[in-house]
């Protein structure tokens, strides 16, 4: 199964370098069977407008898929180390 990340990246950090790591927001959306129905997934969160309000502010989205586990939140230790 294929995991949907929504990344939400400012408009500074090149697509390229827009991943979980360097992303400002990550949505965790559902699974999806395939490549092609994470795309949709993710498409399917940009349409329903839940996230324009955040886009608009200098910020743009991009669709990861990816295998393996789900997210876990951030940890407070891992909040804490960045300067």
């Amino acid at each position: 199964m294929m995991k949907t990340l929504l990344l939400i990246c400012a408009l500074g950090v090149p697509h390229g370098d827009c991943n979980v790591e360097t992303a400002e927001a990550v949505v965790q959306g559902p699974e999806a069977p395939s490549l092609v129905t994470c795309g949709l997934h993710g498409q399917a969160y940009l349409a329903e407008g839940a996230l324009a309000g955040y886009l608009a502010d200098g910020h743009y989205l991009k669709i990861a898929c990816t295998a393996g586990n789900p997210l876990r939140p951030p940890s407070a230790a891992r909040r804490t180390a960045m300067p």
